[in-house]
């Protein structure tokens, strides 16, 4: 016998807490007269309290101990076994949105695999353990671990696939985490696995409950607009996997107004469609005739609205001037403007401070706050770039002379590209990203004839661009990066409806989170009030093909799986209902059967 509770055994005490108050309990006296009406004049005292007699061995004392001895072992939690030994099946269920396709009479293959589940559940011996998983680049757990066998229906119930494709490495990997050398793993897809040089999961029952079915998907989807010309266009790619030309009805909707419907013949693979429409509609919605996969026939487009970035050039009249002229008017999303969002102007101007909306790019002798003593060098290499930094991607510098670079005070500036510890590329060590400082003589480098000159330029404006306020795009597929950035810290709570979810976002003015599945219109809200909105699409080519899906089972269960120990609950251990029994029985006996006294 074993303890669950030991420090319950301290209610052991109520026994002799129950001998002692039999041993010193108050007695009435007999006493005999000739009718109760004379009883009234007689005093009723008791003997004396508090006298230890002789202790009487009544029924009443044996049932109380018995009764307190029974509840007291309960209490402290009395087991015959500490443990027993339950089957254990983790079941690893694919969650990506190909599951959720329908054949001819409406049966999908997440319904297929519910009924595939049960039935290995109900194989499983009373007190059994389950643990389902759900699969996806974030796997999770949908029940456990370890939950009793019947909590499973239920939770199947709440399974809706709606991941994008993706590997089940990471969903398998927890599973077996879960299962151990004692549990047994089952994978639950609508398609076989995809390994290379193998055809089964080792260990692992792989059991496909795909069909095979013909479809039709959006595969890329985009929505564009000329403002200068007052035109915008949708453009798709529609793929057909089948082998056969399927007829489809187009239709896309602004709200619940019809804006187009075309009926087309898609042939079998891609096809690209560019659709005329309107500028100034709210989000649309592109929607194909329904077939086996739903989700892949519709797609929201929400109108972009281009961030520009206002560009002011100060440099001296000259080469310099001449050629950030020429790289800007190569660029698009740029204006010239008073009060820029990007300032080229010479560096002796760009320590000077301005509004936090403007950043500086200063070219030639820096400030004397930051020069060092010494006289102005000429580098031809070898440079040495910061290569994360976003200023230098697809920056090289080969064959670049860099002329008059002067040099600058240790720790007042942060070097993007150096010669040796000469910093020619740098920004304010207390200002990262706000004022740049190219310590450069462009009269003299033949770093504007460069290729690496618009590449350059063309990096600062979009380094600018992703700071304005805004999303850096407007339309996205499922499980891309959203990035906004808003105008100014948020006052309310922020948070994104998509599709029926409602999620809290943190309060910040970079915002950064993935776009929901399945996706929809998005909704990016402070408080009561939308802020932004953005078009999240499936737009996924191979959850579209249907082609390979099969229904078989692949590999077999661990043989050598001995099954999990878990805990003894109360109500499973036989000691457990024996002195329920013994303890109700005595506590009932004692109240309903008192002992009838005797007098000589």
């Amino acid at each position: 016998m074993i303890f669950t509770v030991p420090w319950g055994l301290l209610t052991l005490l109520a026994i002799p807490a129950i001998i002692i108050i039999h041993l010193f309990r108050r007695r009435f006296p007999p006493r005999r007269v000739a009718g109760l009406f004379l009883w009234r004049s007689v005093r009723v005292v008791p003997e004396s309290g508090g006298k230890r007699t002789k202790l009487p061995i009544t029924r009443s004392l044996i049932l109380e101990c018995i009764g307190a001895l029974a509840l007291s072992l309960i209490i402290a939690g009395a087991r015959i076994r500490p443990d027993a030994i339950n089957e254990h099946l983790v079941i690893l269920l694919d969650d990506s949105i190909s599951m959720t396709a329908t054949n001819a009479r409406g049966e999908s293959a997440r319904d297929r695999a519910v009924k595939r589940a049960l039935i290995e559940i109900t194989k499983l011996r009373a007190n059994s353990r389950v643990s389902l998983v759900e699969s996806g680049d974030r796997p999770g757990l949908l029940l456990g671990p370890a939950a009793l066998a019947i909590e499973a229906p239920e939770a199947l119930k709440k399974w809706n696939p709606q991941a994008p494709h993706h590997s089940y490495a990471l969903g398998l990997r927890l599973a077996r985490e879960l299962a151990g050398s004692t549990g047994r793993v089952m994978i639950l897809s609508d398609a076989p696995p995809d390994l290379p040089g193998r055809q089964e999961v080792e260990g692992a029952l792989w059991a496909a409950v795909g069909e095979a079915m013909p479809n039709v998907a959006i595969t890329a989807a985009q929505r564009t607009v000329s403002p200068d010309e007052g035109t915008a266009a949708i453009s798709l790619t529609l793929e057909n996997f089948s082998n056969a030309t399927a007829h489809r009805t187009l239709r896309v909707m602004a709200g619940s107004t019809a804006v187009l419907s075309r009926e087309i013949d898609v042939p079998s693979g891609p096809v690209s469609l560019n659709l005329p429409l309107t500028t100034g509609l709210p989000a649309v919605q592109v929607e194909l005739s329904h077939d086996a996969l739903k989700l892949d026939d519709e797609a929201v487009l929400v109108e972009p609205h281009s961030r520009i970035v206002g560009i002011e050039n100060r440099l001296p009249d000259g080469r310099g001037h001449d050629a950030l002229a020429k790289a800007m008017s190569a660029l698009s999303g740029v204006t010239q403007a008073q009060n820029a969002d990007l300032i080229f102007e010479a560096a002796g101007e760009n320590h000077k401070s301005g509004p936090p909306s403007e950043w500086h790019v200063g070219f030639g002798r820096p400030p004397s706050e930051i020069l060092a003593p010494g006289e102005a060098k000429d580098f031809v290499g070898p440079f040495i770039p910061e290569k994360r930094h976003a200023l230098l991607d697809g920056v090289t510098l080969a064959g670049v002379v860099w002329a008059g670079a002067s040099p600058l005070a240790v720790g007042k500036v942060h070097p993007l590209v150096s010669a040796g510890d000469q910093p020619l590329i740098a920004v304010l060590a207390d200002n990262t990203e706000k004022h740049f400082f190219f310590d450069l003589d462009l009269n003299r480098t033949n770093l504007i004839r460069a290729p690496d000159w618009p590449i350059l330029i063309s990096n600062l404006v979009e380094m600018r661009r992703k700071e304005l306020p805004g999303p850096e795009r407007w339309n996205y597929r499922v499980g891309e990066w959203i990035r906004i950035q808003l105008e100014q810290e948020p006052k309310g709570k922020l948070h994104f409806r998509c599709a029926g979810l409602d999620h809290d976002l943190p309060s910040s003015r970079s915002l950064e989170f993935v776009a929901p599945a399945p996706g929809g219109l998005l909704q990016v809200m402070e408080g009561d009030r939308t802020l932004f909105e953005l078009g999240v699409n499936l737009l996924d080519r191979q959850e579209g093909d249907l082609r390979g899906a099969v229904t078989r089972d692949i590999g077999a269960f661990n043989g050598q799986a001995t099954g999990l120990r878990t805990e003894t609950g109360a109500a499973l251990d036989p000691l457990f209902w024996f002195l329920l029994i013994i303890g109700a029985a005595a506590v009932l006996a004692n109240w309903c059967f008192p002992e009838a006294r005797r007098h000589a």
